[in-house]
C-alpha cells in the first residue's frame, strides 16, 4: 500500500503481480515497458472487478433488500376463496313447473238491449214458425241534458220538456235479429196499452204491465191488419248471442194523447 500527497489509497497493480511471479516469469515482465506493463495491470484489475461482480450476482449477495410484489388483501382473499375451473358439464337449472289453474266455465254474453221501432216480422220458414225474424229500426232513447242538446241541434228546443223522453233516429238501415230457437213461444212481450189502452193522463212508467204471446202479438198485425198500431212504436228489444228473446214496450210519456 503507497500513500500519496493527496492522502488517498490506491493499490498498485503492478507491485501485485510483481509479487506474484517469480523466476523467469519476473524477469520477462522486468523487460517489458513500463506502459505495457500498465495496461496489462490495468486489464487484469477490470477482469478481476467483473469475475467479483458476477459472482456477487451469481450467489444473490449484495445489501439490496429482496422487493416482493404485494397483493392487496381483496386480491388475496378472492384468490384463496376461488374454486378452481374445471372442464365439468355446465350445471342445468330444473326450469319451475307451470303451475295448472283449472279453466273457468264459459260465461255467456250478457244480454244486449236494443232500442228502436218496430217494422216487421218475417217468417223465412214458409208458415211453419221455424226461421222467424223481426226487423228493428234502431234509435237512441233520449231524457235530459242529451235530450236538450240533440232539440237544440235540431231547432226544437222549444218543445223540450224535462218529463219527456226523445227519439234520435239518424237514418240506420233495419236491423235484423233472428226468435230463439225455442221458437215463438220462448219470446216474452211485454206490453203497456195493447191489449187494453188506459185511459188518458195514466200513461207513462207507472201503468200496468200486460204480457201477450207471440201468436197473439203476431195475429194483432198481420190477421187484423194493425188495428192497434204495434208496427212504428218503440220498443226495448233483448239480444241473447245473437237471438231475440223478449220485447217490451217503451211506455209513452204521461202527456201523450192518441
Amino acid at each position: 500500500m503507497e500513500h500519496g500527497d493527496s492522502g488517498k489509497y490506491y493499490v498498485s497493480a503492478s507491485h501485485k503481480l510483481e509479487r506474484l511471479c517469480q523466476g523467469g516469469t519476473m524477469e520477462w515482465w522486468r523487460g517489458l515497458d513500463t506502459k505495457i506493463q500498465l495496461a496489462i495491470g490495468i486489464s487484469a484489475v477490470v477482469v478481476v472487478a467483473g469475475i467479483v461482480t458476477g459472482v456477487v450476482l451469481l450467489t444473490g449477495g449484495g445489501n439490496s433488500p429482496e422487493i416482493e410484489p404485494k397483493l392487496s388483501e381483496t386480491t388475496l382473499t378472492a384468490s384463496r376463496d376461488a374454486t378452481p375451473a374445471t372442464e365439468d358439464a355446465p350445471t342445468v337449472v330444473p326450469a319451475t313447473p307451470t303451475e295448472k289453474k283449472p279453466t273457468p266455465p264459459s260465461e255467456s254474453e250478457p244480454a244486449d238491449h236494443v232500442f228502436g221501432a218496430l217494422r216487421g216480422i218475417r217468417d223465412e220458414s214458409g208458415g211453419t214458425w221455424q226461421d222467424l225474424w223481426v226487423d228493428i229500426d234502431t234509435a237512441d232513447f233520449l231524457t235530459g241534458n242529451a235530450a236538450l242538446t240533440y232539440l237544440t241541434s235540431q231547432g226544437d228546443q222549444d218543445y223540450y220538456d224535462p218529463d219527456y223522453w226523445y227519439v234520435r233516429d239518424e237514418g240506420v238501415a233495419i236491423t235484423s235479429f233472428k226468435i230463439s230457437p225455442g221458437g215463438a213461444g220462448a219470446v216474452d212481450i211485454t206490453m203497456y196499452t195493447y191489449p187494453v189502452m188506459p185511459a188518458i193522463g195514466f200513461y207513462g212508467p207507472s201503468m200496468t204491465p200486460q204480457h201477450v204471446s207471440f201468436g197473439q202479438f203476431y195475429d194483432a198485425i198481420y190477421m187484423d191488419e194493425d188495428s192497434s198500431h204495434l208496427l212504428g212504436r218503440h220498443y226495448w228489444f233483448t239480444v241473447e248471442e245473437g237471438r231475440l228473446v223478449a220485447i217490451e214496450e217503451q211506455p209513452r210519456d204521461p202527456y201523450y194523447e192518441p
